[in-house]
């Protein structure tokens, strides 16, 4: 027997067996390490992405704290000079880093206001910010279609549901306001370049009649108001103007050299409101180089403020931010209190 195990051949065979085995056992055992290790850091990555999303979500919070001070400091007017409207720093929460831009929705144009075509003062207004923009005057179509409660397409450019149901993947129209300006990218012609383009200049409402505020508008907004405002000089005196001196009443606007034309409050009252009740909200978290977003549309009325919507955004939705500069979340500077 010991004879028999003791031939070349099989002591050969017994040996490569073993590294055989060794070979496997060592391939399970790199596997294995692999797996854990990709297991834990999916793992880290994930608890890290939760901490800094409700970090985020904590600035929507203080966005909304923010908002309701301001109010009590003065409700009846909003401007780019008000605590809302400042630029913060990174923000040191102790867990992580909280970035938070608030701005004025009632400075852009209301998409949701297309929805009667009776309304021709602000269709034009309309047609009038695409032509600026150099886009085609024919998109308010589509809109127009997409909000108002009826199954006809209205003009070439216009689209309902015979047009949606027959694309690779069909849906059918609202018919109703739109809910965000996100939607819009359903809608027929709001291709990604016409969105980027718009997204500082236009929003969706829930009331169809909101006026713009002249104190946060930008300047191709008020441009497209009213044919007396497609004077670029009327409009650079307006921007001068509210940076020297926010808007206190509409009495303020029709001081602006060359803003008589308009003769008296009430048409200036059909187009401007220099309070505003609608805000948009972008908030940031970020733990280790992990970032998280929230996007929330807030209302604010009579110094309560209600959360319309939130929307949840993997990554920075804030660019253009010095990180390195950070402020601490107990520094009274940031609520506009001095030392």
């Amino acid at each position: 027997m010991k004879a028999e195990l003791s031939r070349p051949g099989e002591r050969g065979v017994a040996l490569l067996l073993a590294l055989l085995t060794m070979v496997l056992l060592t391939v399970v055992v790199v596997e294995f390490t692999f797996a854990t290790q990709v297991g834990y850091r999916r793992a880290a990555t994930w608890l890290l992405a939760k901490r800094a999303a409700l970090i985020a979500e904590g600035g929507i919070i203080l966005a909304s704290e923010v908002l309701a001070q301001d109010y009590f400091i003065d409700p009846y007017v909003d401007s780019l000079a008000d605590l809302w409207a400042r630029e913060l720093p990174p923000i040191d929460t102790g867990s992580g880093r909280l970035l938070v831009r608030i701005e004025d929705e009632q400075g852009r144009f209301n998409l949701n206001s297309l929805v009667l075509r009776s309304r021709s003062a602000q269709w034009q207004s309309y047609r009038t910010l695409l032509q600026i923009l150099n886009l085609d005057p024919a998109l308010v179509e589509p809109v127009g279609d997409w909000i108002d409660r009826d199954k006809q397409p209205g003009g070439n450019a216009g689209a309902e549901d015979a047009y949606y149901s027959a694309l690779e993947r069909p849906y059918t129209a609202r018919n109703g306001q739109l809910q965000s300006f996100a939607e819009l990218a359903l809608v027929r012609g709001y291709d990604p370049m016409v969105l980027a383009t718009l997204r500082p200049l236009v929003t969706a409402l829930p009331l169809d009649d909101t006026k713009i505020n002249p104190n946060t508008a930008p300047a191709l907004v008020l441009r497209s108001l009213h044919p007396h405002l497609a004077d670029e000089t009327l409009v650079t005196n307006l921007i001068e103007h509210r940076r020297l001196q926010p808007f206190k009443k509409l009495e303020d606007v029709l001081k602006v050299d060359g803003m008589d034309v308009f003769g008296d409050t009430d048409q200036l009252g059909k187009l401007f409101s220099v309070a505003s009740q609608y805000f948009r909200v972008r908030s940031t978290g970020e733990v280790d180089g992990v970032f998280q977003s929230v996007e929330a549309l807030l209302y604010r009325e009579n110094g309560k403020v209600y959360v319309l919507y939130q929307m949840a955004r993997r990554g920075p939705n804030i660019v253009g931010v010095d990180l390195a500069a950070t402020a601490r979340i107990d520094d009274t500077s940031l609520i506009g209190v001095t030392r």
